[in-house]
């Protein structure tokens, strides 16, 4: 009997054993469907604008912006704490289908990364520090850009809107648009 507790003991330490040398792998694929609202009385539409989406790899603990909307399109990001430190050769430029249900898909590797999505059509940046999760091939999320709004925060996200007041076109026409001239 004692031959076999010992036996079962051991068996079970090698078990725990094993599990502590399973592979971890750094990175994911982040889908992110995108949404749209141009005035405050369109409906919230998938965004069907001219995106352009990129990373950079950054130091943990540090913390970068998008100062301005040239350095938006200039893939230019620069640390809050040191304002002469600054990057402009992206680490990933992410995909982008206007008809796939998630639009933008970024292939992050690096533990922590600094996002940024560009509006180009509406003049529109988002922008946001990630931590690179270990062991999940795939994540899914949204991000809403409201053009009629200005700048805030959500869900993880900082918007942008540099142009707050200028006027922007409904993404659906409405029945005054409509109208047609018999003749």
């Amino acid at each position: 009997m004692r031959r076999l507790t010992q036996i079962l003991t051991l068996a079970a330490i090698m078990l725990m054993a094993v599990g502590c040398f399973k592979d971890e792998k750094q990175g994911t694929r982040m889908h992110i469907a995108l949404y749209s609202q141009n005035v405050t009385d369109d409906p919230v539409l998938k965004t069907t604008s001219d995106i352009e989406a990129y990373a950079f790899w950054v130091s943990k603990g540090t913390k970068w912006t998008v100062s301005s909307w040239e350095d938006a399109l200039e893939h230019r990001i620069t640390n809050v704490d040191r304002p002469a430190e600054q990057l402009t050769e992206p680490d990933v430029m992410a995909t982008y289908d206007p008809e796939a249900e998630y639009q933008v898909c970024y292939e992050l590797w690096a533990p922590h990364t600094f996002l940024v999505i560009v509006d180009k059509t509406n003049r529109i940046y988002a922008t946001r520090l990630y931590d690179t999760p270990i062991n999940l091939p795939d994540v899914y999320t949204q991000l809403h850009i409201y053009a009629h709004r200005n700048s805030g925060n959500m869900n993880g996200w900082s918007v942008t809107n540099p142009f707050p007041d200028e006027d922007r076109e409904p993404l659906v026409p409405t029945e005054d648009d409509n109208t047609t001239t018999e003749e």
